[in-house]
């Protein structure tokens, strides 16, 4: 349920908050670059509280001489402490709103970052998005964290006269790192009158959607593709998209200075946020998405789950409906960024070129969506059970007694396709005690190697069975371009 629905507003593109999902984080991040930008004088000045925090952590640390039992170096690994902040619904999307933080290894890891530019005369910071590139352990998550922390007095001053104007219900609420004790130099839980989520009973904390990216602007990658010719000889670096990022940090900290010359460039760039309205990449839209296709071919009747070979039957029907709304009613569409374009017919095989499908992570939550909603729709009681990018899409559902099946999704480009129905699904399976799963396979590419892998899953399925002792059937999607019926016909 998006927050809107869950207050009884009808959202507006014209809005300038950010509707999330209450029961799942949606994989989108606060770029603290975005906040430095923007045209509003009240926001540009709260990067400046982000950026006076760091400088002050700064100036502490270098008191300390770098010296790790000094109280100073101890006060400046505490500053660094950021703890998940599960109001806002953001991030990597791990099956709940509710993720793992940003706990003391990993404030270590800034603290002695921090030293070492020290060391190498970085005394000051002008971004702390910086430290994501002198930081193995800082990512876009952790960075998101960071600026929901260190704003979230102002985040939750922000969705108070949200919830004023429209008339949202609040209630009083302890948050914890909310309140900033300056005299102690530590951040407090406090009281906030704040909207709560009906399902959990958990604050909500909005944002406005012109701070979300999928990547903050200043980030290791994109410091590495920008740079020169001469540093990328003088560090023997190849220009190789499979770097590890170990080795982008070592020439950061090696070349503090080039990395605050691209920081300077990016300042004069500028960025762009992430259209959450038009949504190319299906990271909000997906529940929404899931629903209509539901509508649009419901289920008539209420289905009673009694044994293993039904809820098979039902999985099956379920990926059946799927497949025909992708296939057959134009929900292809929504596998792609860029849908790739017919160029020719080759020996009566369609040859595509150029397209971009959007994340398999994003194609799992769409699938979950719909699942979930058709057993909603039939009346089958189904205890979720997921690990949306890791694991399987694992569903027990519930009738005279509890019986579960395995539906594991992949897209047919995926690096590891094959180790997912040889490997990953039989040990998913041995781990779960279940005997039958579904691998489901969606169909992205047209290229030989593509059409080979596609033709030889029924084969591969029964191979994997045999070697496991388990039986792996084969579902597919086939999510390429469909031409109009109209087209079709000409």
């Amino acid at each position: 349920m998006y927050f809107s629905e869950a207050f009884g507003i009808e959202y507006s593109e014209n809005y300038e908050w950010f509707d999330p999902i209450l029961e799942l984080d949606t994989l989108l991040f606060v770029d603290p670059f975005l906040i430095f930008e923007d045209d509003e004088e009240e926001w540009r000045l709260a990067h400046n509280q982000i950026t006076s925090y760091f400088h002050d952590a700064f100036e502490l640390l270098a008191g300390s001489g770098l010296k790790k039992t000094h109280q100073y170096y101890r006060r400046t690994l505490a500053l660094m402490e950021f703890p998940e902040p599960k109001e806002f619904r953001l991030g990597y999307a791990s099956g709940s709103a509710d993720g793992s933080g940003s706990g003391p290894i990993l404030a270590r890891l800034i603290v002695e970052a921090m030293g070492e530019a020290i060391a190498r005369g970085l005394d000051d910071i002008q971004h702390f998005e910086e430290l994501g590139i002198l930081v193995e352990g800082i990512n876009r998550d952790r960075i998101s964290d960071v600026t929901c922390n260190l704003l979230k007095p102002k985040l939750i001053s922000f969705t108070q006269r949200i919830a004023e104007e429209f008339q949202i219900p609040t209630r009083l609420v302890e948050v914890p790192h909310s309140k900033f004790d300056s005299l102690r130099q530590r951040w407090l839980s406090a009281t906030h009158s704040l909207p709560i989520a009906p399902a959990n009973g958990k604050p909500i904390i909005l944002v406005p959607k012109r701070f979300l990216r999928e990547l903050p602007t200043i980030n290791a990658g994109d410091w590495y593709d920008h740079i020169d010719a001469t540093l990328r000889d003088d560090l023997n670096f190849t220009i190789s998209r499979n770097v590890r990022k170990a080795d982008i940090i070592a020439a950061a900290r090696k070349h503090p200075e080039a990395v605050r010359q691209w920081v300077q460039q990016q300042e004069e760039t500028g960025s762009e946020p992430y259209d959450v309205d038009v949504d190319p990449r299906l990271y909000v839209r997906w529940q929404r998405v899931a629903r209509d296709a539901v509508l649009a071919q419901p289920f008539t009747t209420s289905i009673r789950i009694e044994s293993p070979e039904g809820l098979l039957e039902f999985v099956r029907t379920i990926v059946g409906r799927v497949r025909h709304w992708a296939e057959k009613q134009g929900g292809w569409r929504v596998f792609w960024t860029d849908a790739p374009h017919l160029v020719e017919l080759r020996d009566g095989e369609k040859v595509y070129r150029g397209g971009q499908a959007v994340l398999e992570t994003n194609m799992q939550l769409l699938l979950m969506g719909m699942v979930d909603a058709y057993c909603e729709s039939a009346g089958v009681l189904v205890d979720r059970e997921v690990e949306t990018g890791r694991g399987p899409v694992d569903f027990a559902f519930t009738g005279d007694h509890r019986i579960r099946v395995v539906l594991e999704m992949k897209k047919l480009t995926h690096g590891r396709f094959w180790e997912g129905l040889r490997v990953q699904t039989p040990q998913y399976m041995e781990g779960l005690r279940v005997k039958h799963a579904i691998f489901l396979a969606i169909r992205d590419s047209e290229t030989p190697a593509m059409r080979l892998r596609w033709r030889s899953l029924k084969e591969e399925a029964e191979l994997a069975s045999e070697a496991s002792g388990m039986t792996i059937e084969v579902e597919r999607i086939d999510a390429l371009p469909k031409e109009s019926a109209s087209r079709a016909s000409e």
